[in-house]
């Protein structure tokens, strides 16, 4: 089976997140984050490549007594927008990955 859409590209939250930006007043550090999710998902809508949004067990993960590394809701992905790419995957620390977006419930361990 060909893949015969646009390349992929992958998406850290590094690049994206409202932790990258400064935030002088209350909330900019997120409109800067959104600003430049939009963007890429335009770029994304206009078919010059395939979002595919990694989100890493060891940057992203929450903190919270019931966490589960196996659920995207777990997960700080920062502004929603960015689960409108075209994949989202978790990575594991050890660098297993497991494609997520089509999960609605919790998984069994992997």
């Amino acid at each position: 089976m060909a893949d015969d859409g646009p390349a992929w590209r992958k998406l850290f939250s590094d690049e994206y997140g409202p932790r990258n930006f400064p935030d002088t007043k209350g909330g900019a550090a997120w409109a800067a984050s959104s600003e430049c999710l939009r963007g890429l998902l335009q770029r994304q809508y206009d078919g010059e490549f395939r979002l595919r949004l990694i989100l890493r067990e060891s940057v992203d993960f929450r903190s919270h007594p019931s966490r589960d590394p196996n659920w995207k809701g777990d997960y700080d992905w920062g502004p929603d927008l960015a689960l409108c790419c075209a994949e989202v995957w978790i990575e594991r620390k050890n660098g297993r990955r497991k494609r997520v977006d089509t999960m609605s419930t919790r998984p069994r361990p992997w």
